[in-house]
């Protein structure tokens, strides 16, 4: 079964913030909602977990309607953007504080030392049970704030942009530790953000959305693989994925993309769908290189905007003929801003979107 959202429509002053979205999420399934600021992914979350109820549409757990019901008697756990603690608890009163809540049977203490002490020692807040949460870091509040979400052990656990006010440093260790402790709990996470590679590295399924709308939802790979919008492509994309106004051209019986005076494309293999004057070429920030790595790579020359190291990457930021290009190298390699650099386009590795309606006519991946 898992969770299923039936036609969720959610207005706020007359603004429609949610518009008539379905989801259908099932057990097992580690699902993010991607999207910008104001794409609604918050709400579709408060709403998911019945913090929020919509304004028209239904919301089923386990084919269960709950819309209607009180979020105190759902099987929900809830992580927020902010570092939500007791101040004037411990961290393991903290981490507690949910089993011995409310007027119900609460569960014994030693089974209540025992969860506390299980979810502390995953998250690695072991050594610090007795601090405040003045007395920690950062990036022990927020991990505090996880623990005490998850040790209620609840079937459904959703999470709004949990990681967006730790570091860079945090965020990667968080990211690899709630991937772990997610994926073995069973029933449904549903994670909202803004990043990608939040995407990327944690979640089973993606569902991208843009005001007020899940524009593809599917699995992690086939959303990746075949975005089906040039705007699902740029944003699911780490770095974005480029988008270059390319015009088709036949010669000499091949059928070719021309995408400035001097670049030219064969998509032939491609070529009974490509049948439109005008696209937009999809081109992914890896498929260009600074070397001829095989000698079918198409060369171009573009001029150095920035250049970022990330890690062991190199971010390279371009001009190409005015417009913007994005290249990543796995390697660090030093760029000086405004030289010349050549590049190499794989020609087989573009995304063909209509440049109207931005939807995927072909991907020419040769696979």
């Amino acid at each position: 079964m898992g969770i299923r959202v039936e036609n969720v429509t959610m207005t706020f002053d007359g603004v429609d913030v949610l518009k008539d979205v379905s989801l259908d999420i099932e057990d097992g399934a580690f699902v993010t909602i991607l999207g910008g600021l104001g794409a609604g992914k918050t709400t579709l979350l408060r709403v998911m977990a019945g913090i929020d109820k919509p304004t028209r549409g239904r919301v089923r757990y386990d084919g269960r309607d709950v819309t209607d019901e009180p979020v105190q008697k759902l099987p929900v756990a809830m992580v927020y953007q902010q570092f939500i603690n007791y101040p004037s608890m411990t961290v393991y009163d903290n981490i507690a504080s949910p089993l011995l809540a409310g007027r119900g049977k609460k569960p014994p203490r030693e089974e209540v030392d025992r969860r506390v002490r299980q979810y502390a020692e995953l998250l690695g807040l072991t050594r610090v049970l007795d601090h405040y949460p003045e007395e920690v870091s950062g990036g022990q509040r927020q991990r505090t704030a996880i623990a005490r979400a998850l040790v209620k052990e609840a079937k459904f656990t959703f999470l709004d942009e949990p990681l967006a006010n730790l570091d860079y440093k945090l965020r990667e260790e968080l990211r690899g530790e709630l991937k772990n402790i997610l994926s073995r709990k069973g029933g449904v996470v549903v994670y909202a953000t803004p990043e990608p590679v939040d995407a990327l590295s944690m979640a089973t399924h993606v569902a991208y959305m843009q005001d007020g709308r899940i524009l593809q939802f599917g699995d992690l790979e086939s959303v990746y693989r075949y975005p089906c919008l040039a705007d699902v492509g740029a944003y699911f994309s780490y770095p974005t994925m480029n988008l270059l106004d390319g015009r088709r051209e036949v010669r000499d019986g091949r059928t070719m993309i021309r995408l400035s005076d001097e670049l030219c494309v064969d998509v032939s293999h491609f070529a009974d769908k490509v049948n439109g004057d005008d696209y937009l070429v999809g081109i992914r920030a890896y498929n260009l290189h600074t070397h001829r790595v095989r000698d079918d790579l198409v060369p171009l020359t573009a001029e150095v905007a920035l250049s970022e190291t990330l890690g062991s990457d190199t971010e390279l930021h371009c001009l190409f003929e005015g417009r913007p290009l994005v290249v990543l190298q796995q390697e660090v390699q030093r760029h000086y801003i405004g030289t010349q650099v050549e590049l190499f386009l794989d020609p087989n590795r573009l995304f063909l979107f209509d440049p109207r309606s931005r939807e995927l006519v072909v991907k020419t991946f040769l696979e």
